[in-house]
């Protein structure tokens, strides 16, 4: 089965580039939609031969034959999209090379949902493959901004929640803390987001506390019981509560058993761990001074 699709693949390829060589009655743009509708074809056989790498080629061949005919942006975007899923199997950096192919033919056609998606794609790709966070940052952010002209505020906090992550991983608290504030303030008249403030404000607290400003801290603090009359009575107002006394009266020891007691009911992430990490890091460098 595979060495038959991998040959139907082959011929289909041929057959296509002599698609290409003819004259055609109707003009060129026919015989190029004509020619990326056969790779297409290609692309699948090789999809059935789990030729994954030629396929992606395939259909990228496709993508750049529909960039020449009339239909380039719906059928290009297309096609570079089933390249990228293709790709993603072993070569991701070319997967989003190809994502990013086909979000400029989305945003050409204004078609902002699926632009916005590709870059969310691409972000995964860069993130969690090619471990590359300035790019991840960046496709995050920049989904974010299409989810939003698409009128889709769920997705767009969804990435922005990612933007923030990943900026606190690079140091950026500002950046980080102004986005976990942003996704709040949009959660908080909404019933079924509301639960989620107590996460996004602890993050955001931790993101203060990383910063070193104690006073802009507790101002932060104060302002998200503003925006939430219940955050006072959570577990994560308490631990960060606890943390800015820590943090004030230099208590290494006491900052380590409220971290402890907190994580024994509500299991710390690696993320925050990597931030508690670093405010334990601050008040023991202060004690020394």
């Amino acid at each position: 089965m595979s060495n038959g699709s991998e040959q139907q693949a082959k011929d289909l390829i041929a057959q296509a580039q002599k698609k290409l060589k003819s004259w055609s009655l109707f003009g060129p743009s026919n015989k190029y939609e004509d020619a990326a509708e056969i790779y297409e074809k290609a692309g699948n056989m090789y999809k059935l031969a789990q030729q994954w790498s030629l396929a992606g080629d395939a259909f990228t061949e496709a993508a750049k034959l529909y960039k020449k005919g009339n239909s380039a942006k719906f059928d290009g975007s297309r096609a570079y999209e089933n390249a990228a899923k293709c790709y993603k199997r072993n070569q991701p950096a070319d997967a989003v090379f190809a994502l990013k192919e086909a979000i400029l033919l989305d945003q050409e056609g204004g078609n902002f949902r699926a632009a916005a998606r590709h870059y969310q794609e691409a972000a995964e790709l860069c993130e969690n493959d090619l471990n590359d966070s300035k790019e991840a940052y960046e496709s995050y952010q920049k989904a974010a901004e299409l989810f939003l002209a698409d009128d889709s505020p769920a997705l767009a906090n969804k990435c922005l929640l990612k933007v923030a992550q990943i900026a606190a991983e690079m140091d950026m608290y500002d950046v980080a803390i102004d986005k976990f504030e942003q996704v709040a303030a949009a959660s908080v008249d909404d019933a079924l987001l509301k639960w989620s403030l107590k996460e996004y404000f602890l993050k955001a607290g931790l993101c203060h506390l990383c910063t070193g400003d104690i006073i802009r801290t507790k101002q932060a603090v104060n302002g998200y019981c503003a925006m939430d009359m219940s955050f006072e009575t959570t577990r994560e107002y308490n631990l960060l509560k606890n943390i800015i006394n820590c943090v004030d009266n230099g208590e290494v020891e006491q900052f380590t058993q409220c971290v402890y007691e907190y994580d024994k009911l509500t299991r710390l992430d690696s993320w925050k761990t990597a931030l508690l990490l670093k405010i334990k890091k601050s008040i023991e460098m202060e004690d020394l001074r």
